[in-house]
């Protein structure tokens, strides 16, 4: 890899990092934005947001929140193993929710039960 960005933002600042050479050559093996250019960002921003009041990002209109089942892309349920807690635009959310583990879906699973 011959140079590594990252850019990350806050609800009222945007900050880039480039991290490379002034001539061709590599910057060395497995190095990447996340790797070489964000401990960069973190300590400027760190540093810049240490007296700036907390900011929340504010919800655009039309942006919906559900948690969904991370194995199926459904909503969770109580059994979900692992969920993720994911924003959709107004209207495309799943609607159907992850089946439960011990619910029979197939006919032939009904007769394969306590086998």
């Amino acid at each position: 890899m011959y140079d590594a960005w990252f850019v990350g933002y806050t609800p009222k600042y945007v900050t880039g990092v480039w991290v490379g050479l002034d001539k061709e050559g590599s910057l060395g093996a497995g190095e990447t934005g996340s790797r070489a250019a964000t401990p960069i960002w973190l300590g400027y921003m760190k540093k810049m947001m240490q007296e700036k009041p907390v900011r929340v990002f504010s919800i655009p209109e039309g942006v919906e929140f559900a948690t969904i089942d991370k194995e199926t892309g459904l909503l969770a349920i109580p059994e979900s193993k692992e969920t993720i807690y994911e924003c959709f635009k107004e209207g495309t959310a799943p609607k159907k929710y992850s089946p439960r583990p011990d619910l029979i879906n197939d006919q032939s699973d009904f007769f394969k039960q306590n086998m």
